[in-house]
């Protein structure tokens, strides 16, 4: 096995962090952690069915002669913007901050569906799409930032599930953002553009991990 399959398959089996931390946790989680949960095991499921298609050459949709999961993947990015909009929702203290997080959904959904279907298509793999996500994930993970630094009372950041998952958020889409724009502009990346891709995807779940592990701390 290359090195490069090796971390892609490590990628996939990480997204069971997250979710192994919610079920060891379950009893202490918050709201917000309870919709992150859902959403980690969602994305876990994903993660799994395409780590099995690959082993099993499970083919959905069959283009040009070649299997095609790229519809899966768009539908996916789709039902990413919906969950992390609903946990920016509730962490949020700001009125201003909630509307902000409900626009931007339905404005990224909508974009997303239009990219689906008028634009990349569904047999093309969405770089144009995660692109979009990742700029409204950016976005809502620096507001919740802007947030934290404008509390007036000192809270435990290491206490506050919200600041590793804007963390992992943060720091995996401001980085693959580039590789899904080099994607859009040469049609297809190299093994070692991907690896880049597998190794943030597994930081991200470790920080995933780490707020669902939180017991949080009461903010005013």
């Amino acid at each position: 096995m290359s090195p490069q399959l090796l971390l892609q398959n490590l990628s996939s089996l990480s997204a069971l962090l997250p979710i192994a931390a919610a079920i060891l946790n379950y009893k202490h989680l918050n709201k917000v952690q309870k919709i992150a949960a859902a959403f980690f095991i969602v994305s876990g499921l994903f993660d799994l069915s395409l780590l099995l298609v690959r082993h099993l050459n499970i083919t959905l949709i069959t283009s040009g002669g070649r299997a095609n999961n790229a519809p899966l993947i768009h539908l996916f990015i789709l039902v990413s913007i919906l969950f992390y909009a609903l946990m920016y929702f509730h962490a949020f203290n700001k009125l201003v901050f909630k509307k902000l997080s409900i626009a931007l959904a339905v404005i990224t959904g909508a974009l997303i569906f239009i990219n689906a279907f008028f634009i990349e298509g569904l047999l093309k793999f969405p770089s144009i799409g995660n692109t979009i996500l990742s700029v409204t994930l950016i976005l809502l993970s620096l507001l919740y930032f802007w947030q934290l630094l404008e509390q007036a009372e000192i809270v435990r950041l290491e206490k506050q599930p919200m600041f590793w998952i804007s963390a992992g958020v943060l720091s995996y889409c401001s980085i693959n953002i580039f590789l899904f724009m080099l994607m859009r502009s040469l049609g297809s990346l190299s093994p070692n553009f991907w690896t880049i891709h597998s190794i943030i995807n597994i930081i991200a779940n470790l920080l995933f991990a780490i707020a669902l592990f939180c017991k949080p701390q009461k903010t005013i």
